[in-house]
């Protein structure tokens, strides 16, 4: 079996009816990697004329002209077939040599044990074989790494089946308290759009409200206005906004119907005073920021079967209007809506435990019921091992370094 190159379009088609394509393994991700300091090749393996494998290779030169080599999301093969993956792996580790890489980094897209909404075992896949096997042929495992931020890419994620499911069905779904955070948010004027490049201002400044108040590293302007330009139709931003004039007509609608009751009772009573405090709120907004505020904002990529939620964000101050869990079920419909057959809630942590830092994050996306899914991690192919060595002396250096300055 012999790597070669393939062009973009029998990749593209080999690659869209494959069952492990993630957007990771879609060209224009190489595309996007390209303006961030990669650069890539589409290449596949062929049996009797018949592409049989393929994947997008990412590459880097870092300094001691060590160049890198990384598979996002593993290969797009099948890695039930033990032979086939040997032969495959046989020949890229060749084709990686004649290149001067003195590695190969993956993460394949493969489900290890299946998991249910607890994160439990249950009856199903089981890939213990495959990493065992893989290690056989060289591959050496990270090992199986419950911490989100421990590898290139999450490990464990927590999606949603779609297929064969109504709105009526996933809504009721929900837990109780997200069904009601989400009425209410109807009712006090929060709508969802799917923007333009027009909406990434406001997308961009979300995230980075968001990234100082979790504390992690935000992206720049530049780095979402390539993923629109480059992904196209397949990226979607969503924003939710606090329509004020919509609010306060939704109140003064409640008010007056109660109004109109012919036995008024003190519970009535309350409720209208709520919605008057509530409408008084609104008109101070307006002075402050105008008829419509933006709340909360997420990007996804809508790629083969799945829809993917990849980065999101909200403000602090208007949490209280529960736009995170409005925005999640809109998100929700349109998945349904195009067809897609799962919903991916993307990173959780792989620690149950309640009282791990992480476990709010998992705690939060379990809300909208799904599962836990849990995947076989990542590996390293050693093509020279002097170099290898070399790199995880300098990573190891570079890491300590980031730790300093960052105290």
């Amino acid at each position: 079996m012999k790597i070669e190159k393939l062009s973009s379009k029998e990749y593209e088609e080999f690659a869209s009816n494959h069952p492990y394509l993630t957007f990771h393994q879609k060209e224009y991700w190489g595309k996007l990697k390209k303006t961030n300091g990669w650069n890539y090749e589409l290449v596949g393996a062929r049996r009797n004329g018949k592409i049989v494998g393929a994947t997008l290779l990412l590459y880097k030169v870092f300094p001691f002209n060590l160049k890198l080599f990384y598979a996002p999301r593993g290969f797009l093969l099948d890695f039930d077939d033990f032979e086939l993956l040997d032969m495959f792996t046989s020949a890229i580790k060749r084709y990686i040599k004649k290149q001067k890489g003195f590695m190969l980094k993956i993460d394949p897209y493969v489900e290890y044990k299946s998991r249910d909404i607890d994160g439990d075992i249950v009856e199903g896949i089981d890939h213990t074989g495959l990493v065992n096997k893989m290690k056989e042929l060289g591959y050496q495992h990270y090992g199986f790494n419950k911490n989100i931020t421990k590898e290139l890419q999450p490990r464990w994620l927590f999606v949603l089946d779609l297929k064969g499911k109504t709105e009526d069905k996933i809504f009721a779904d929900f837990n109780r308290h997200y069904r009601k955070a989400i009425r209410k948010a109807l009712k006090l004027g929060l709508t969802v759009e799917q923007v333009d490049k027009s909406g990434l201002e406001d997308y961009k400044k979300i995230m980075e409200h968001t990234s100082e108040r979790r504390g992690f590293v935000d992206r720049p302007y530049s780095y979402y206005a390539n993923m629109y330009n480059i992904i196209g139709d397949d990226l979607v931003i969503n924003i939710c906004y606090l329509d004020l004039v919509k609010g306060i007509t939704n109140l003064e609608n409640e008010i007056a119907e109660i109004k109109g009751y012919q036995d008024i009772k003190d519970n009535h009573l309350e409720q209208i005073a709520k919605d008057e405090e509530k409408i008084l709120e609104y008109r101070q907004l307006q002075e402050e920021f105008g008829d419509r505020i933006p709340l909360a904002g997420t990007m996804s990529i809508v790629c083969g079967k799945e829809y993917l939620n990849l980065f999101g964000g909200a403000y602090e101050r208007f949490m209280k209007y529960d736009a995170q869990y409005l925005i999640k079920w809109e998100t929700i419909k349109d998945a349904l809506n195009r067809g897609s057959e799962i919903y991916n809630f993307y990173g959780i942590t792989g620690n149950f435990d309640k009282d791990n830092p992480m476990y709010g994050i998992y705690e939060f996306k379990r809300g909208f019921h799904g599962r836990v899914v849990e995947l076989i991690g990542e590996f390293d192919l050693v093509i020279s091992r002097p170099k290898y060595y070399l790199y995880s002396i300098l990573i190891k250096i570079y890491k300590l370094v980031k730790r300093i300055i960052k105290r």
